[in-house]
C-alpha cells in the first residue's frame, strides 16, 4: 500500500504509534483491535499492545503504541520516532471538526519538525458520527488535505463501535 518497500518486508515486528488529540478516539481504535469489541470505557492511554503475527495476511506482530495529547505524549512522539517507529497513525474525531484543524496546524508539523521518515496514515474515527456532526464526504476533507502534505499516505474513517478499524492496522503492510 505505501510507495516504496512494504513496511512488513523483512521485518521480524512493526511499530505503530497513534497520535492526536485528546478524544479522537486513539485508545478506542487499539482497544477494538485487540478485544475485537468495542469497549464502552478505555483508559485514556493504553499499554504497548501487540497484534499477533496471525491476525493479518503479513504474518508480522503489529506493536502499537498509545500516546497521550498531553505535552508528555508530545514528548513520547518525539522519543518513539527515534527508536524505530515503521508507521504514524494519525488520528481525528469526525464529530469534532477542530481536531481535523489540529491535525493540519500542530500534528503534521510536528511529525516534520521531528523528521520522521516514515509512513503516515490519517484515521478518522467516530466515523459513525459523520451525518450527525460533520456532513462533509472523506474525499472533500481529505483529498486537499492530501495533496499539501505529502508525507500522509492513507487516509481511512472508521468507527470502533462498529468495529471496522481492522483495515487500518493491515495498511501498515
Amino acid at each position: 500500500m505505501f510507495s516504496g518497500t512494504p513496511v512488513a518486508e523483512s521485518r521480524s515486528s512493526i511499530r505503530v504509534v497513534v497520535v492526536g488529540d485528546h478524544g479522537t478516539g486513539k485508545s478506542s481504535l487499539i482497544a477494538a483491535a485487540a478485544s475485537e469489541s468495542f469497549l464502552e470505557s478505555v483508559p485514556s492511554v493504553l499499554p504497548s499492545t501487540c497484534l499477533p503475527a496471525d491476525y493479518f495476511e503479513g504474518g508480522v506482530p503489529v506493536i502499537i503504541i498509545d500516546t497521550s495529547s498531553s505535552l508528555e505524549g508530545k514528548a513520547k512522539l518525539e522519543e518513539e520516532s527515534m527508536w524505530g517507529t515503521d508507521v504514524i497513525v494519525l488520528t481525528y474525531a469526525c464529530d469534532k471538526p477542530e481536531t481535523l484543524d489540529s491535525l493540519q496546524n500542530f500534528w503534521i508539523h510536528e511529525i516534520r519538525r521531528l523528521k520522521v521518515k516514515v509512513p503516515v496514515i490519517v484515521v478518522g474515527c467516530k466515523s459513525d458520527l459523520i451525518d450527525e456532526y460533520y456532513p462533509m464526504s472523506k474525499e472533500q476533507v481529505a483529498d486537499p488535505i492530501m495533496q499539501q502534505y505529502t508525507e500522509i499516505e492513507v487516509w481511512r474513517e472508521c468507527s470502533a463501535a462498529k468495529l471496522d478499524q481492522a483495515s487500518i492496522y493491515s495498511d501498515v503492510y
